[in-house]
């Protein structure tokens, strides 16, 4: 096992390329937010966010079929074919001549970008000692959260001068970059003596055995609602505060990319943190953050106008403090599976899926959302969080 600590004086190589790949799954997301007007206006059509929508129904099924087939055929082969399925479906989308079309290109590219999602979850969990993974994935969330910075910046600008479908075409390059980074860069990390059968009877009986374990579905669940109710904000910030503050795409993107400063902040703080405790006391000391940052949101909200600095400052925190914590429960929830790293990665990625595609959904049914609307979606999934972990905690009694 290449151990994470062996190289506590600088970023391992392996680390920095799973980052690449697991930064494609908010990139795609992130980068084509500021289109949202123009795409409406072009395909004469509304219900834009429909396509975020569908993109994470392909995330959330992609991955429950890329954790056994990694589990059983090593984390490199399925690695090919998802990011030629996404780079398909990603110029199927800078072709696409209605709404409709947009959203069958989406899933098509969403069930491509989810093999990095599981199987860079699995690679940590096959080169990390359980104590080691949460230092690895709060490296991984700082590194990728160059992506959210970057990404609404970058698609902000190229809307402006090529147009919309120029950014999928950005992201079916990218697709091709990262497949040949892959190729010659990646060495194989599945570990033959815990090569898995692959049979429908053992991958039903290993999902099954997953999801009768209270603490690991407890643990996947406050991811879910904490990346979900993220995802409230992405989802409805295009709309909601567009037209609250009159930004323009390019100040749209900026917005957006501030969030990628709130992932690293909250990820340096969690790898200090992690030098004195371990990832459960650090989970205990977070978990109520989020709930009390949505909290204030929502009262502000309700009562005055925020102003954009204040509106700006309070996007930030909550996304740190929902950063705060997502690292620690993904390690918490891998660390007694390693036999089956790919199949419970997949899993618990699957479970955070389903939570963000119902906040789209819900979003989506909004026809006139507005920013109390919003802050209370919000202030629901900082809920579910706290509401999980206290059914996980519930589960050592």
């Amino acid at each position: 096992m290449d151990s994470f600590a062996k190289h506590s004086h600088r970023l391992p190589g392996w680390l920095i390329l799973i980052a690449a790949m697991t930064a494609v799954g908010p990139v795609s997301i992130d980068m084509y937010l500021p289109a949202f007007p123009l795409m409406e206006r072009e395909l004469a059509e509304h219900g834009v966010e429909r396509t975020m929508a569908g993109y994470l129904i392909g995330i959330a099924l992609g991955q429950l079929f890329y954790g056994p087939i990694s589990d059983r055929f090593g984390r490199k082969p399925p690695l090919y074919f998802g990011f030629a399925l996404y780079a398909i479906g990603a110029l199927g989308c800078a072709l696409a001549t209605s709404m409709t079309m947009l959203i069958v290109m989406r899933v098509i590219e969403a069930l491509g970008a989810c093999a990095a999602l599981v199987i860079g979850r699995a690679i940590v969990r096959d080169r990390c000692q359980p104590d080691e993974a949460a230092r690895a994935f709060a490296t991984l969330m700082m590194i990728i959260s160059l992506g959210p910075i970057v990404a609404p910046t970058l698609g902000g600008w190229v809307v402006s001068v090529f147009g919309w479908r120029a950014v999928f075409v950005f992201q079916a390059a990218m697709g091709v970059s990262l497949l040949i980074a892959m190729h010659r860069m990646m060495t194989e990390s599945l570990d033959p003596a815990h090569v898995v059968p692959l049979s429908f009877r053992q991958v039903a009986r290993s999902y099954t055995g997953l999801l009768t374990d209270r603490k690991f579905v407890g643990y996947s669940l406050i991811s879910g609602f904490g990346v979900g109710a993220l995802f409230c904000f992405v989802a409805g910030s295009p709309t909601v505060m567009t037209d609250l503050y009159g930004l323009s795409p390019q100040q749209f993107g900026w917005m957006i990319g501030m969030n990628g400063l709130a992932f690293m902040v909250a990820s340096r703080v969690n790898i200090v943190g992690l030098r004195k405790h371990g990832p459960e006391a650090l989970l205990a000391r977070s978990i109520w953050t989020p709930l009390a940052i949505s909290v204030l949101m929502c009262a502000l909200a309700w009562s005055i106008h925020v102003p954009l600095w204040l509106s700006l400052i309070l996007q930030v925190a909550f996304f740190v403090a929902v950063a705060l914590v997502t690292p620690h429960v993904a390690a918490l929830a891998l660390a007694p599976h390693g036999k089956e790293a790919g199949s419970s990665a997949a899993m618990m990625g699957a479970v955070q899926s389903a939570v963000c595609t119902t906040a789209g959904v819900v979003v989506g049914a909004f026809d006139d959302l507005d920013i109390v609307t919003l802050t209370l979606l919000m202030l629901a999934g900082a809920t579910g969080v706290c509401l999980s972990y206290l059914w996980v905690r519930s589960a050592r009694v």
